[in-house]
């Protein structure tokens, strides 16, 4: 008898501990990859790097401009064919903006995409973006402009600057380049004003299912310096791990 009861007590802790074992690994599972289908997927993140030159007003100089790095961030989300029931999105969210390495020149500000006067980026103080960033859910189609995403997925953008690089100023009759040639006048290299950037990217649907994924970006990549522009994509149904909350 005592025996009998002896297994049975051993059987059901060794039930126990697979069931722990089980969970442990579906737990440890999804934190490394996320859910596996998704309503609506990023499917790339696109950034282009340039810089650009703004001329000082009543300067005694030719030229004279404040450089600053730019860094357009376009992100591309569409409906997941493979999830067969009716999703809306609510809201796309940015948020928790950090700059995990501080390039060796310059202060990086963000600033949203509304802005943007017939397809030209405006860094003004009153764009910039302190905390958060939302694009809401549009019946019909995305506007980047009134920051509006088509509710079925569209393309959304946020702009990443480096300022305070420096001041060019020059009386001789050259031609200027508005791109990534005017860190070279400055004297600074790509290493100097190369930063990592890292976000949290929040998808709300109208059901309340809730996925955020953290997105970490090196700015500005490739020889910028010497191209003028340069451009990059990554895989965000690669790349990206999405989970509930």
């Amino acid at each position: 008898m005592e025996k009998s009861k002896f297994l049975r007590k051993n059987l059901v802790i060794i039930i126990i501990a697979i069931i722990a074992i089980i969970v442990g690994s579906i737990i440890m599972r999804y934190s490394v990859e996320g859910e596996e289908n998704l309503p609506f997927q990023v499917s790339k993140i696109m950034v282009i790097s340039n810089a650009s030159g703004i001329q000082r007003q009543e300067s005694q100089y030719k030229w004279d401009l404040n450089v600053v790095q730019n860094n357009d961030i376009y992100i591309d989300i569409l409906k997941n064919k493979n999830y067969n029931k009716e999703e809306i999105i609510d809201k796309v969210i940015f948020s928790n903006f950090e700059i995990n390495e501080k390039p060796k020149k310059g202060e990086v500000t963000v600033y949203s995409s509304a802005s943007l006067e017939n397809g030209i980026y405006n860094n003004e103080e009153q764009y910039k973006i302190t905390d958060t960033l939302e694009y809401i859910g549009n019946e019909e189609k995305s506007d980047m402009k009134n920051l509006q995403i088509s509710n079925q997925g569209g393309l959304i953008l946020l702009r990443v600057v480096n300022e305070n690089l420096g001041t060019y100023t020059s009386n001789e009759d050259e031609e200027i380049r508005h791109d990534g040639t005017l860190l070279g006048k400055l004297g600074l290299t790509n290493e100097d004003v190369t930063f990592t950037i890292s976000f949290d990217l929040s998808i709300e649907l109208k059901s309340d299912k809730n996925y955020k994924a953290k997105v970490t970006l090196e700015l500005p990549k490739g020889n910028l310096a010497t191209e003028g522009t340069t451009n990059y994509q990554i895989s965000g149904t690669e790349e990206l791990v999405f989970k509930r909350y």
